[in-house]
């Protein structure tokens, strides 16, 4: 097995770890939680690998075939993070390899390239006199370093807080990594009292100020350029972000400041908008900025849509749409989405090849496909029983087909298992089930369909008639399949 990989170091060999599954050890190297991405082989129904023949994928050459997953081991907790890979096996009478370590210690979770070819990740590593900041680009299909570059944040306080987000930009070798910096600040001693002595104790006090950096990464040459500061301190630390082909969108907030004895009296204070800035790829200048609808910006679901405009879905119910051109937002609710149920749910929005969208939203059991060239009609719809933990992690509970003809879903929490509806009528087309809760679902590459649970056998291999394939015990609780 290799070892955890550090960027900058070159990978080291070391023993067979056997199976699907990371040492706690190797998943804590350098690390600053325990987190892991590792991955698990992609099943067929055949028993062949998914990519290439059997000698490609004992050997590890480029086309084996790969299927990273992002998690945490059940015995730790967030956050850090790993990331680890396996070759598909040539045939299901072969052994499961070792899994393969691609890095560590990632800052945020891996974020997909828009044609799922390429994954990013990102560090972050204390630096004398500030914080270095590591974007490495892993092949999806090989596993395979593509580019790595850094940047360096300077002149900023011991115990400064980076949370970086990755943004690829469709259509170019760009990949903007926005940059949430929270300093401290005013550190004092201040008492507090204890409500059931009346004790007065002394409790260390500091002061929270969070801006913003954007650097770029151009996979083409490796070069890094930024980070700018955009000078916006104090906002909040949560933003939501997407790009097209020419550039970066970014919705951030300003601070909500405290109120004034005279703005509570008058009635007057209010809550501050959030704000939607463009700022051309490679720029730390926004070449426009203009106030957005509420709510605030918290890592919504968004897309990049066919026009180049950028669409956020907020409330789990309404589609916001920033102009790429002015940056004006026009929003629209989708009907079946506007249902309102106490139980939380995730949300998931992805833009299709033929330029429609595809939302899901487990908590009232719907999904929808819609035309945003046709003012979002809802062009398709499936309505399916609410799964057990309709927001539990991953995020993934219905899937698409590839060719927009079959929506897969967990199943519902009375039956569990996982059903397939015909799009095109909305009617259940088949359904497996041993009792078993699925807490997310994904469709691999190859089609196969891979489903998760807490407890193990974690991961179930089915084939796209339902029918199972093989199961894989883990210690890792899967967040994100890639």
């Amino acid at each position: 097995m290799q070892t955890l990989r550090r960027p900058g170091r070159a990978p080291r060999t070391g023993s067979d770890g056997g199976g699907l599954t990371v040492s706690r050890r190797e998943m804590l190297v350098g690390g600053i939680g325990a987190g892991a991405l590792i991955a698990l082989p992609d099943l067929s129904i055949s028993g062949r690998a998914s990519v290439r023949s059997t000698a490609a994928a004992a050997s590890g050459s480029p086309g084996s075939g790969y299927v990273l997953l992002y998690g945490v081991p059940d015995s730790a907790a967030p956050p850090g993070g790993s990331v680890a890979v396996a070759m598909s096996p040539g045939s299901r009478s072969v052994s499961l390899p070792a899994a393969k370590p691609v890095a560590a210690t990632l800052a945020t979770a891996p974020v997909s390239s828009p044609d799922q070819s390429a994954v990013a990740l990102v560090t972050v590593d204390s630096v004398p006199g500030g914080a270095k900041v590591t974007l490495t680009l892993v092949e999806s299909a090989t596993a395979a370093v593509q580019q790595q570059g850094s940047v360096t944040i300077t002149g900023i306080p011991e115990g400064t807080n980076i949370v970086p987000k990755p943004v690829f930009a469709p259509g170019t070798t760009t990949i903007a990594v926005v940059l949430a910096v929270t300093e401290p600040s005013d550190q004092r001693l201040v008492t507090k009292r204890n409500p059931r002595t009346g004790a007065a104790v002394p409790m260390q006090a500091v002061t929270w100020t969070s801006h913003h950096e954007l650097a770029y990464f151009d996979t083409s040459t490796g070069h890094v350029t930024g980070p700018f500061s955009l000078d916006n301190a104090p906002a909040l630390g949560l933003t939501t972000a997407a790009a097209n082909g020419s550039d970066l969108f970014l919705w951030s907030t300003a601070e909500p400041q405290p109120i004034s004895a005279e703005e509570k009296r008058k009635g007057t204070w209010k809550a501050p908008l959030p704000w939607l800035s463009a700022f051309p790829l490679g720029s730390g200048r926004a070449r426009l900025s203009v106030p957005s609808p509420g709510p605030w910006a918290s890592g919504e679901p968004v897309v990049t849509l066919a026009s180049g405009d950028v669409a956020r879905l907020v409330n789990g119910r309404t589609v916001q749409v920033g102009s790429a051109r002015t940056g004006e937002v026009t929003q629209t609710t989708i009907a079946p989405l506007a249902e309102i149920r106490a139980k939380p749910s995730s949300l998931t929005m992805q833009s299709r090849a033929d330029g429609t969208v595809f939302i899901t939203k487990p908590g009232i059991g719907q999904a929808v496909i819609v035309d945003p060239s046709d003012s979002f009609r809802v062009t398709a719809q499936v309505s399916y029983p609410v799964p057990a933990a309709p927001l539990s992690a991953p995020s993934s509970k219905a899937v698409l087909s590839a060719d927009g003809k079959t929506l897969y879903v967990v199943g519902g929490a009375k039956a569990g298992g996982i059903a397939a509806y015909d799009v095109s009528t909305g009617k259940l087309a088949g359904s497996y089930s041993s009792g078993r809760q699925y807490s997310g679902l994904y469709q691999l590459a190859s089609g196969t369909l891979l489903t998760l649970t807490p407890g193990n056998p974690r991961l179930e291999f089915f084939s796209q008639e339902l029918s199972p394939i093989g199961t894989v015990s883990t210690s890792l609780l899967v967040s994100a399949v890639y």
